[in-house]
């Protein structure tokens, strides 16, 4: 916690709400810290000073009407095919691709199973409605749970649910990439379930299961349907087993 009265007050409420110790960054003694700011929530490593903190921003996304990022032509719009109304993100992160399937059209319902995550992709999307004045509330949904058991909860069914499941990078990014990445992986882990939510969202989803992957992984299950390459990813395609 950083801040004024007001910040403090904040960042107290918050700490018991995730069921996490409160301190001030003066006497806090942990590997990662979650600080709430007077502009933003971030995330710290506190063994290394030298590495920037981590906040969930969409100012660098184009999120104006018909540009690239919310082009329908674009694989990842492709992918959820062209009669999807519903989407469910069942591993949301920060909510960046949930945030642009909202933006797209879609009745967007984002899961996170991390509380510590899904408090930065909230606090991201409060930021940029105050900014940008784009309202979300009837466009894009947050439960924070275990899609595996949430899924099933989930009326009606979505049309489409879309995977995004943790992996090593292989390749070369900037370094903030990097730092947002590591930091995001010492917070969740790796997806040892991915696997099984596959088959469940196969099995809860009413017409296909995207999943995100890096373009030289194999792969999470044989034989989609389907692939649509990106820049640096592709989008597999898995129809719904219902």
């Amino acid at each position: 916690m950083t801040g004024d009265d007001n910040v403090r007050t904040s960042a107290e409420e918050l700490a018991r709400a995730l069921a996490l110790p409160f301190v001030t960054t003066a006497e806090a003694n942990f590997d990662l810290l979650l600080v709430m700011t007077s502009a933003h929530l971030e995330l710290r490593d506190n063994r290394d000073p030298q590495v920037g903190p981590v906040c969930v921003d969409f100012s660098h996304l184009d999120l104006r009407p018909y540009s690239p990022n919310l082009s329908r032509r674009q694989p990842l719009a492709r992918a959820l095919g062209k009669k999807a109304q519903t989407v469910v993100d069942a591993t949301a992160g920060y909510c960046q691709d949930a945030l642009l399937f909202a933006l797209m059209g879609y009745r967007t319902t984002a899961i996170e199973r991390s509380p510590v995550v899904m408090a930065l992709a909230r606090d991201g999307l409060r930021r940029l409605t105050a900014r940008s004045g784009i309202t979300l509330d009837k466009r894009l949904r947050l439960i924070e749970g275990d899609g595996r058991v949430l899924l099933s909860s989930i009326t009606p069914p979505p049309d489409v649910i879309y995977l995004d499941p943790m992996f090593p990078p292989k390749r070369k990014k900037s370094a903030a990439v990097k730092k947002e990445m590591r930091l995001l992986r010492e917070l969740v882990g790796d997806d040892p379930d991915a696997h099984e939510l596959l088959e469940i969202s196969r099995r809860e989803a009413l017409d296909r299961v995207v999943v995100k992957r890096p373009d030289d992984a194999p792969p999470l299950a044989p034989d989609p349907s389907m692939s649509l390459a990106g820049k640096l990813v592709r989008y597999d395609v898995y129809l719904s087993r219902r």
